[in-house]
């Protein structure tokens, strides 16, 4: 089950309970204030959660400057194109654990690309597709040292 930040009541455990420090959630704390305090950020939300258990949750600064209100817990950020590397590290994630290679094919995981036509030629007005194909697969050689 995923938990998301508004549901967030309390810390359910100490850093040491997971393996971490309370130290290390001090200096994660003392981080982002300092970004808010320079201005370089009006408000953020930081939580932390290890072996399904919530260690570190905090709210810093504004979450509208002119208005003045302070970040809640309920706070909703949008966070624009910083998808793709939130995405990235996931996918890195899963490779590390051997659950999909990189020259899988995209329909294995994703049914939707199943069938998908590619550009072929033509113009924007006026395409030519054909059907996908493997023309090239990595090959693990050219990678090693």
């Amino acid at each position: 089950m995923v938990q998301i930040a508004s549901s967030v009541q309390q810390i359910e455990a100490s850093p040491e309970d997971v393996g971490l420090s309370s130290a290390g959630m001090a200096r994660l704390t003392h981080h982002i204030q300092a970004y808010v305090d320079a201005g370089k950020l009006p408000g953020a939300i930081s939580m932390v959660q290890r072996r399904g258990k919530v260690v570190h949750f905090q709210t810093y600064g504004l979450r509208d400057v002119e208005a003045g209100p302070p970040v809640e817990p309920e706070t909703i950020f949008r966070i624009y194109s910083m998808t793709k590397p939130i995405v990235s590290v996931a996918l890195m994630t899963l490779y590390e654990e051997g659950r999909f290679q990189l020259d899988d094919p995209v329909p294995q995981y994703i049914s939707p690309f199943k069938g998908l036509k590619v550009l072929a030629g033509g113009t924007g007005a006026v395409p030519q597709v054909r059907e996908e194909y493997r023309k090239y697969k990595l090959d693990p050689q050219v990678f090693s040292g």
